[in-house]
């Protein structure tokens, strides 16, 4: 049996997918380098390395599940271990990051600390009408509690890394099946930019529902239920015969 993978966004820990995971399918909850009970990293991390780490800590084929950084996190494992990967569903991400941009968050939080960021930053993740819900939804009260506890280097470790995120023009050497979710009021990586990967992706589809960028949290029962019904289709297509041939042929070498 392949092994369930998730990935949650830069500066959240496993906590991310409390609720959403489907209790039949056994899962890992990986969590990046400074967040959750991760120490920070010895040396400025990359995506590559991030990737490699994945690849490296799990067993079988993967079927991964990454949201936002997550999500690309996982299209570098795809690009460098692509005999290792199952499916991908890719969550309200993108298939490349402006360095300008995330090079300035990283600075602004290292040089503010996580409270001078924090309103900014709940801003792209939810809806506005999400944000003035009272009492506070249980999802945002947990973004906000995490990131305020957060280390502003690791956070700036993460989008440091972010920087070298640009894997467009290498999706079409993905062919595992790939669901990319989004988020209809997503500001953040809009429908457009999913739509963009599922176009240079050989076997893809895009669903997009409700909500902003960070659907596990603000729109969990929907989220939920694009994951089954995402792992239900792998089960039903399967992997490219191209890439079960290459894995039988290795086990065989």
């Amino acid at each position: 049996m392949s092994t369930l993978v998730l990935i949650p966004a830069i500066g959240l820990d496993g906590r991310f997918f409390d609720g959403v995971v489907p209790s039949d399918r056994p899962s890992v909850r990986h969590e990046l380098p400074g967040y959750g009970s991760r120490r920070r990293a010895p040396s400025q991390p990359t995506m590559a390395g991030l990737a490699d780490e994945v690849a490296a800590g799990y067993d079988g084929d993967l079927d991964l599940v990454g949201v936002s950084f997550g999500g690309m996190v996982a299209q570098h494992v795809a690009l460098r271990h692509p005999r290792r990967v199952r499916s991908l569903l890719l969550c309200c991400t993108h298939a490349g990051a402006d360095p300008a941009t995330v090079l300035e968050r990283a600075r602004a939080a290292e040089e503010g600390g996580m409270a001078a960021v924090l309103g900014a930053t709940l801003a792209r993740w939810f809806l506005p009408e999400t944000l003035l819900t009272e009492p506070e939804p249980a999802g945002v009260a947990y973004a906000r509690t995490t990131l305020l506890a957060l280390d502003p280097g690791c956070y700036g470790d993460g989008w440091r890394a972010m920087a070298g995120h640009q894997t467009l023009d290498r999706l079409g050497e993905v062919g595992v099946p790939t669901t990319c979710l989004a988020g209809s009021g997503d500001g953040a990586a809009p429908p457009e930019r999913a739509r963009q990967m599922v176009d240079r992706l050989p076997n893809a589809r895009l669903r997009v529902i409700d909500g902003a960028h960070m659907l596990p949290l603000e729109r969990p029962q929907d989220f939920a239920t694009a994951l089954v019904e995402h792992l239900d289709w792998v089960d039903r297509t399967g992997a490219p015969s191209d890439l079960v041939a290459d894995r039988k042929a290795e086990r065989v070498s």
